[in-house]
């Protein structure tokens, strides 16, 4: 076989077995795909093809800095890969390096400046760092060349839920709930937003579309059972409740809604038991306040002021206890002085 021939089979048998290799790791075999790849560099130590399979092997298996060895290895031999510039930013956001993950990937969108994709993966960075405004450029990128991505759409409206324009927030939700009706974390941030703008129906519309997709979501339990309190259907928030207690919601703050619920009700002893439930799990001053409440009923006066004389002295600028502290003096103001420190505290 002459020298020609020979290297072009090597050639030959080196695409094919970067064919299969690649396959291989489409189907979640990543040891085949990896005793490939493997085998490819014993031929061609400098294959960038390998390099950069292995690489993204070794990512998927969340092993970021084997990953990174091999995408760096990838750039030594060509510098301006882009496959090796994404999978190292990736890489880099696997280990919470958000810098050298932003670094890695404008390097990529210098070269292949259309990449939508990568253009939210910027963007997410720059929100993690809080940037806002540098997100907010890179996700209307985004959208610029596809204005249906669902990362770019939560994105920005997760910039305007967090600087407290809820109507603009809403108008990404929206649009992706049209395109894409089964986006738990779309349905969510608007129900959410809804809940707050006392829209209790159109929210419980949202929770309930997404416990039909995930009946087992806590916080739509628990957003569905907040709007039930506020339309005062008390029995059904209490079941809403039980259910995102039965999924793993925090039992502490389960409990101490139903107290609340409870309260609302009347009903003193099964107010006062969650409460307690919730107590004997931790400190919690919702259900001290509660049981404050309960005594002060029971005209349990000296009960009542030792739970606010601990909830001063433990959070003596917390504006809910200030806020139910000001209604028990109003109602016994001889028994303000009684509490240290209360001359001090703002009692809006």
């Amino acid at each position: 076989m002459t020298r020609h021939k020979e290297k072009t089979k090597i050639k030959t048998d080196l695409i094919a077995l970067g064919r299969l290799a690649h396959r291989l790791a489409k189907e979640g075999k990543y040891r085949e795909a990896e005793a490939k790849y493997t085998l490819i560099l014993k031929m061609h130590p400098d294959n960038v093809y390998a390099l950069v399979g292995l690489g993204d092997l070794e990512r998927k298996r969340r092993r970021f800095e084997e990953a990174i060895y091999y995408y760096q290895r990838s750039l030594e031999v060509e510098q301006d890969n882009k496959f090796a510039l994404a999978g190292l930013g990736d890489a880099y956001r696997g280990l919470a390096e958000v810098d050298k993950a932003l670094e890695a990937w404008s390097r990529y969108l210098s070269l292949n400046s259309d990449d939508y994709k990568v253009m939210t993966r910027v963007a997410d960075g720059f929100r993690k760092k809080g940037d806002l405004e540098a997100a907010r450029r890179y996700y209307f990128m985004a959208l610029e060349k596809n204005p249906v991505d669902p990362y770019a759409l939560i994105g920005l409206g997760d910039i305007f839920v967090r600087e407290g324009n809820d109507e603009e927030a809403l108008k990404f939700f929206e649009r992706l709930i049209r395109i894409s009706d089964d986006s738990i974390v779309a349905l969510t941030y608007a129900s959410d937003i809804y809940r707050r703008q006392r829209q209790y129906e159109k929210a419980m519309d949202y929770y309930e579309r997404v416990l039909e997709i995930d009946p087992q979501n806590i916080f739509a339990w628990h957003g569905k059972a907040d709007c039930l309190r506020a339309k005062k259907d008390y029995p059904s928030a209490i079941k809403a409740w039980q259910m995102a207690l039965k999924y793993g919601m925090n039992p502490k703050i389960v409990t101490t809604r139903i107290g609340d619920v409870y309260m609302s009700l009347k009903d003193l002893e099964q107010a006062e038991a969650n409460y307690k439930k919730a107590l004997a799990l931790g400190y919690d001053k919702y259900a001290y306040l509660g049981m404050a409440k309960i005594h002060t009923t029971r005209n349990h006066l000296d009960e009542a002021l030792r739970i606010f004389s601990m909830l001063v002295e433990k959070e003596p600028n917390d504006s809910r206890i200030a806020a139910g502290f000001k209604g028990f003096v109003e109602k016994y103001p001889h028994l303000k002085k009684a509490v240290p420190g209360t001359e001090e505290m703002h009692i809006p």
